[in-house]
C-alpha cells in the first residue's frame, strides 16, 4: 500500500501527529545539553529526508534493534524546531520495522532528475580532449566498460546528507568537474589532465560502499569496514597497475583521492592532508558540491 500523499515528507510542512512509513536512513546516539541521551534518526522517502528524535528508556538498546535501510512505520508527532525556522522534524514515539509485502518500495527509492546522457557526454567529451595518454588510458579503461558504467551512472553518493539517490554519484562527479573547469580557467598553471583525471575516479569506491536498487540505500559491509576513500584507491590502483601507469603519476593520483576529504584535523576521513595544487583543487570543489547539494536537498 501506497503512503497518503501528506505524509510524504515535502508535505510534513504543519505541526501535526502523524503514523506513516519511512526509510531508516541514519541514526545516532546523541546527549542532550541537560546530559540527557536519545536517538537522532534521520527518516527518507523518495522526497526527501526529515529529522526525528526518539526518546525511549533504554537509548542502546532500541538504537540497536533499528536497522538501517529497512522500512518502518513510525508514530510521532511533526513540530517545527527551531520557531519560525521554517524547518520540521519528528518526536518519534514508536518505531516498528516493516514486511516487504507492508509497503510499496518506489514510495522510497529517490531517484537523479538530471538529465543522465548531458552528464555522461560532459565526462566523454572530457576524456577525449585530454592530452596526456597516459591519464587518458586509465579513465578509459573505466568510463569505456559497459559493466562498469552501468554501475557508476546509478549509484548514490551517500545515504544522507548530498546526492543520496539513484544516479547521485553521477551528479555529484559532473558537478565536481564543472568546478574544477572553472578553477583551471582562473588558475592556468593547474594541471588540468591530472586534475580531472582525480575528479572522475575520487569517488569510485561508492559504487562498493552503498547498496541499491532493490529497496532504500543501505551500507554494504565493505563500505561499513573500509570506506569509500580505500575502495577507490584500491579500485584505481589496481588498474593503474595493470596498466603499468608510472609510479610518480600513479602516486599524484592516488594522493588526490586520499586527500579529498581535506586536512587530516578535519576529521572528515583523509588520512593525508592535499599537498598539490590539484589534490587542493579537487578537495574544495568535492566540498562545494556537497555542500551547497546538501542544502538545496533541504
Amino acid at each position: 500500500m501506497s503512503k497518503n500523499e501528506e505524509d510524504f515528507i515535502e508535505n510534513l510542512n504543519l505541526a501535526r501527529d502523524i503514523t506513516s512509513k519511512f526509510a531508516i536512513a541514519e541514526k545516532i546516539i546523541r546527549t542532550s545539553a541537560k546530559g540527557r541521551k536519545y536517538l537522532d534518526i534521520t527518516l527518507a522517502d523518495k522526497t526527501g529526508q526529515i529529522d526525528g528524535r526518539m526518546f525511549p528508556d533504554n537509548v542502546d538498546v532500541t538504537h540497536d534493534s533499528i536497522k538501517l535501510g529497512t522500512i518502518c512505520r513510525i508514530s510521532g508527532r511533526i513540530s517545527e524546531f527551531p520557531s519560525g525556522s521554517g524547518r520540521y522534524n519528528m518526536v518519534i514515539n514508536v518505531i516498528n520495522e516493516l514486511s516487504k509485502d507492508d509497503y510499496y518500495i518506489n514510495d522510497f527509492v529517490m531517484a537523479s532528475e538530471s538529465n543522465q546522457d548531458e552528464l555522461v557526454e560532459e565526462i566523454r567529451s572530457t576524456i577525449k580532449e585530454m592530452e596526456n595518454p597516459e591519464l587518458k588510458n586509465i579513465l578509459r579503461s573505466f568510463f569505456c566498460n559497459k559493466e562498469f558504467t552501468e554501475q557508476f551512472y546509478n549509484a548514490p553518493a551517500a545515504i544522507v546528507h548530498h546526492h543520496n539517490y539513484i544516479g547521485g554519484l553521477l551528479d555529484h562527479t559532473v558537478g565536481v568537474l564543472k568546478i574544477c573547469k572553472t578553477s583551471c580557467e582562473i588558475f592556468p598553471e593547474l594541471n588540468k589532465d591530472l586534475l580531472y583525471t582525480g575528479v572522475l575516479l575520487h569517488d569510485l569506491g561508492k559504487m562498493k560502499t552503498y547498496t541499491y536498487g532493490t529497496g532504500p540505500i543501505g551500507i554494504s559491509e565493505e563500505g561499513e569496514l573500509l570506506d569509500h576513500l580505500y575502495l577507490s584507491c584500491e579500485m584505481v590502483k589496481e588498474k593503474m597497475n595493470e596498466l603499468e601507469t608510472p609510479e610518480e603519476l600513479s602516486n599524484q593520483i592516488l594522493h588526490m583521492i586520499l586527500s579529498h576529504h581535506g586536512k587530516v584535523s578535519n576529521g572528515w576521513g583523509s588520512p593525508v592532508d592535499p599537498k598539490t595544487p590539484e589534490a587542493m583543487s579537487l578537495h574544495y570543489a568535492d566540498n562545494m558540491d556537497a555542500k551547497v547539494k546538501e542544502v538545496l536537498q533541504r
